[in-house]
């Protein structure tokens, strides 16, 4: 009998993942909320999510895991019974959460998946400042990729390894040398825009996906346009960690070649 790739994946169901930056917009978040049933979502990864009196909407069908109890400029959603277990493995911060998360599996014991959900903030627009980070995380992404398998967000970065002829902005370079000698990859399709101004005469690649490749397989990874409530796309694709259990299934490929 034929199975598929999710029972091949070793019993083992996928982290679906949407990955959304909401700018604060309810009406956005909304638009996010629509897009759950289609993509499957388990998992919601939202940056700069609306607040009232500080705190992010709650979703019935969802844990919800805001970076911050003050500040809060990202939350993790995760849907309930989705997952064996689920624990924050980082330190309180405005910007970024990392979530560990453990699947279910049937065959063995069951892997888990450490998921960082990221903002990288303007702090500074002056691009042409050499003598401070323009962005609030750059000084934190060493930890943060040595804590996560996958790290995704809005990373306000430009970059001619996923925009092709586009000159890098501060600190990409920073980035690109970090997830480099972490061994993460892109999953995202280069050149595949992400967000737009409000006239849409703008587009670029904010939103990213970075995933370790020994750790984390990443397919299907695409924007929805139909989603589209502001300047930026709602994302999904799906994650599964690497076992001994998946390399046996030769059928898929494991090597991403997005990040060559």
């Amino acid at each position: 009998m034929n199975r598929t790739p999710q029972q091949q994946h070793a019993g083992c169901p996928p982290a679906c993942i949407l990955q959304y930056n909401t700018g604060k917009s309810h009406t956005a978040f909304q638009v996010m909320q629509a897009a759950i049933p289609d993509t499957d979502a388990n998992i919601l990864l939202v940056q700069e999510p609306p607040l009232l009196d500080g705190t992010p909407p709650n979703l019935d069908d969802f844990h919800c895991f805001p970076s911050h109890k003050q500040a809060c400029w990202t939350v993790t959603y995760v849907r309930k019974k989705g997952f064996k277990s689920t624990s924050v493995i980082s330190d309180p911060h405005a910007d970024f959460r990392v979530v560990s998360l453990t699947l279910h599996n049937k065959d063995r014991k069951p892997a888990t998946i450490n998921i960082a959900n990221c903002y990288n903030r303007l702090q500074n627009r002056n691009w042409r400042t050499q003598d401070q980070p323009t962005h609030s995380l750059d000084p934190l992404f060493h930890e943060i990729f040595a804590l996560a398998d996958l790290g995704a967000g809005d990373m306000n970065k430009h970059h001619s390894k996923w925009e092709s002829g586009r000159q890098p902005s501060q600190w990409a370079p920073n980035l690109v040398d970090i997830c480099n000698a972490a061994n993460f990859r892109l999953a995202n399709t280069p050149n595949t825009p992400t967000s737009y101004t409000i006239n849409n005469n703008r587009a670029a690649m904010l939103d990213l996906t970075f995933f370790n490749q020994d750790h984390v397989t990443v397919r299907n990874w695409h924007t929805h346009l139909e989603h589209k409530a502001l300047d930026h796309t709602p994302i999904s694709y799906q994650a599964w960690p690497k076992t001994d259990t998946y390399q046996e299934y030769k059928g898929y490929n494991w090597k991403n070649t997005n990040w060559a």
